[in-house]
């Protein structure tokens, strides 16, 4: 079985990006190791495995670890108005279950769903609590929501558990950072000797971003979250696989999958290669960070997207896609 070093210690412990600001002046924390072990991405969206699609990759495909992903909030989608302008939210949540599914078999992962509802929130704090309650009165209850992720834990046994920064979702998705608070939730009601290692993507993917973060990301590149002082790992995602690919080939290779979210990619008119630098995942444990700190989102996102709560279905769809 191809094992190279960089799964014997598959992040490494190289120094931060120099183009992103607030790089960790604490000590690192110690590599985690993926060879060999069970997996569990959680996300909240199908597309959500994208940026961990690499680090999947090199672990399932090639060096003995079992992924299984997680995908919570899949039903009554709006994701596919901005790329398609589909209305049709229904319709919408069947193509993404497809899509990840074919991105979970890209990976060698087992994939489930939880079928909650998208819904529509704000871009803040207080969306993420309106996320969650308005889950628990759907699911009848936020404890039958943490059940559901104990049903996962308990089944599948994961030693890893990776998923987006609960502090922030990456993009300051509500949906993103509430599934993580609910998993949480159930990893503190395990045993401590079954609790799983959590890491999170600490990466800065906003929409709205300042010009010179924008210039990275819009090209799929990968930038750490601004000013964030935890201790961080990385993952490089340029180390060659057995297959003669890169790591990062297997982030495009999700892109693709995921059509409705990344048409230009999936039609072949961009084709992402941002510099080298920007083909690392920063990521922090749960034990370097307080997963409910707040207000690293309450000026990031667009403003509309602050205050979708308030509006009808229509303005809302107008503001996405300008009709």
């Amino acid at each position: 079985m191809f094992m190279p070093s960089l799964l014997t210690a598959i992040l490494s412990l190289a120094s931060p990006s120099p183009q992103v600001a607030g790089s960790s002046e604490a000590p690192d924390p110690p590599a985690l190791v993926l060879a060999g072990r069970r997996i569990l991405h959680v996300g909240a969206h199908p597309d959500d495995e994208s940026t961990f699609a690499p680090m999947l990759a090199e672990a399932c495909r090639f060096n003995g670890a079992r992924c299984h992903l997680v995908v919570a909030q899949d039903a009554d989608s709006w994701g596919c108005l901005m790329g398609l302008g589909l209305e049709d939210r229904d319709k919408c949540s069947e193509m993404r279950r497809m899509e990840v599914s074919a991105s979970a078999a890209n990976l060698n992962a087992t994939h489930e769903f939880f079928g909650w509802r998208e819904g529509r929130y704000n871009w803040n704090d207080a969306g993420v609590e309106s996320n969650l309650a308005g889950l628990a009165r759907e699911q009848g209850g936020r404890s039958r929501l943490v059940d559901r992720f104990m049903q996962t834990l308990e089944s599948f046994r994961p030693e890893v558990v990776l998923a987006f920064d609960p502090r922030h979702g990456t993009t300051c998705h509500p949906n993103h950072r509430a599934v993580v608070r609910l998993l949480l939730e159930a990893v503190d009601r395990l045993e401590p000797r079954q609790r799983p290692e959590v890491w999170f993507g600490s990466d800065f993917a906003v929409p709205g971003a300042p010009e010179e973060i924008a210039r990275i990301t819009d090209g799929f590149g990968i930038v750490r979250w601004p000013g964030d002082r935890a201790p961080v790992v990385w993952y490089d995602m340029t180390a060659p696989l057995p297959d003669g690919r890169t790591a990062y080939d297997y982030l495009v290779d999700a892109l693709r999958l995921n059509a409705t979210q990344f048409g230009e990619v999936a039609t072949g008119r961009l084709t992402p290669s941002p510099d080298p630098s920007h083909r690392r995942l920063p990521l922090v444990r749960r034990a370097d960070i307080d997963p409910a700190q707040a207000g690293l989102c309450e000026e990031r996102a667009p403003g509309f997207l602050r205050n979708v709560e308030s509006m009808p279905d229509d303005v809302f769809v107008k503001a996405v896609i300008g009709r």
